[in-house]
């Protein structure tokens, strides 16, 4: 008899176990099934799609050294050094700079010695003294030439661009 009470005793206990731990999975799968979209989805990934601002890269580009420029900035008080590159995508024009360097360096000292400190300071007008100073080489080049190029400098590159 003591036999038959110590097994019902420990059906019970085993049952009250088993019934401890069913509960503890019903009440853990209802509390984490409903985050388990989120807890193991697989992130997507973004694909970092670079806008790339302005023209576009040249294909094949020539580059002229102009050499390095020293001026003094109005007011005397600072130095501006540069050295500026041309890229061209046209030899016959490139050549036809060539042969007139002088013209050419003499108008980039001219436009780098108007360059006002404040102007310099701000970094925006970087791409605006380009610019300009593309604008100007190119209004050298003859309105009809054997090129066909109405642009044929295409980039202007500052190797250098400090004050002193």
């Amino acid at each position: 008899m003591k036999n038959c009470l110590s097994e019902k005793k420990r059906s019970k206990q085993s049952l009250s176990f088993s019934n401890i731990v069913v509960r503890y999975c019903v009440i853990f799968s209802l509390c984490f099934f409903p985050f388990y979209p989120v807890l193991f989805a697989q992130e997507e990934v973004e694909e970092n799609n670079v806008i790339r601002e302005g023209p576009p890269p040249l294909a094949d580009p020539l580059y002229l050294d102009l050499g390095t420029f020293v001026v003094n900035m109005p007011g005397d008080k600072y130095f501006l050094k540069s050295s500026i590159q041309l890229a061209f995508e046209n030899s016959a024009a490139k050549e036809w700079l060539e042969n007139r360097l002088p013209i050419a360096r003499d108008l980039v000292i001219t436009h780098l010695n108007s360059i006002t400190v404040e102007q310099f300071d701000d970094t925006k007008n970087r791409a605006v003294i380009k610019n300009d100073l593309q604008i100007r080489l190119n209004s050298l080049f003859p309105n009809k030439s054997s090129w066909e190029d109405t642009v044929p400098i295409r980039r202007i590159l500052f190797l250098e661009f400090y004050r002193q």
